[in-house]
């Protein structure tokens, strides 16, 4: 009987080293913390809040992809408490565009890699924690773009993604929108 309860321990030993453990998904808030605590550990002030790029992903709830650039970025020179709201930052539903999900590493390719160095860089905004597309985790392991990164869609990403999707028409004065989670331009009053 000892026999066969260590026969069983070692085949089940073998097993797991056999088995090859991929990277299946990002997890966004994890991700964040590692590197929030590597820089903590060597005593580097973590950088200023960064909340769009000239590029710009969105992943919604469903795994599938838009994308949208921006020529302006808006950019805080003296980082401050407020720096963990984002601007608003004028997205129009029309700069969206959807992204097939089994092309999703070419179109990066053809329209972020292929830039300039200054145009290379990349915001991954998902709807999710988690990040599952295989293909362009890969992709972004192997770090071929100047660099990117990955966050949680903002207030003013969901809001006119749900327009897009819909085909509403969408004017961003007439979103109530919630002031914890966005700095709204100053509008002027409707005489």
């Amino acid at each position: 009987m000892t026999r066969i309860f260590f026969g069983f321990v070692v085949f089940l030993l073998l097993l797991n080293c056999n088995t090859k453990e991929e990277n299946t998904s990002y997890v966004i808030s994890i991700e964040k913390s590692k590197v929030l605590n590597e820089l903590k550990k060597k005593n580097i002030p973590p950088p200023p809040s960064g909340f769009y790029s000239y590029n710009n992903l969105i992943i919604d709830q469903k795994g599938d992809f838009y994308f949208y650039q921006k020529e302006y970025t808006p950019w805080h020179c003296i980082p401050s408490e407020r720096d963990t709201i984002p601007d608003f930052f004028n997205i129009k539903p029309i700069e969206i565009i959807k992204v097939p999900n089994n092309s999703i590493v070419d179109f990066i390719k053809q329209n972020v890699a292929s830039k300039n160095e200054m145009k290379r860089m990349l915001v991954i905004a998902s709807q999710n924690d988690t990040i599952k597309n295989k293909a362009l985790l890969s992709y972004l392991n192997e770090n071929q773009l100047r660099t990117f990164s990955a966050r949680i869609t903002t207030q003013e990403e969901d809001t006119v993604l749900k327009y897009k999707k819909n085909n509403e028409f969408y004017n961003y004065e007439d979103i109530k929108w919630n002031q914890n989670r966005i700095i709204l331009p100053l509008i002027k009053p409707k005489l």
